[in-house]
């Protein structure tokens, strides 16, 4: 069994990794709009219903 006296630890890497990690998943959650942190950033959510143009709408507005 191998002596563990002296080994330094790696507990300062293994939180400052954890830190990085976090922060690259919180910004890419953001990026894709899953959360709304900071107003503005990233992509707008893609909802198909709203970019489809209807027979309802057409008749409704006319042709312009």
């Amino acid at each position: 069994m191998p002596r563990l006296v002296g080994k330094p630890s790696h507990a300062g890497e293994n939180v400052a990794a954890l830190i990085l990690l976090a922060a690259i998943v919180g910004v890419a959650l953001e990026y894709m709009g899953v959360i709304n942190v900071v107003p503005g950033f990233g992509r707008d959510s893609y909802d198909p219903m709203q970019s489809q143009v209807t027979n309802e709408h057409i008749v409704a507005h006319g042709d312009r």
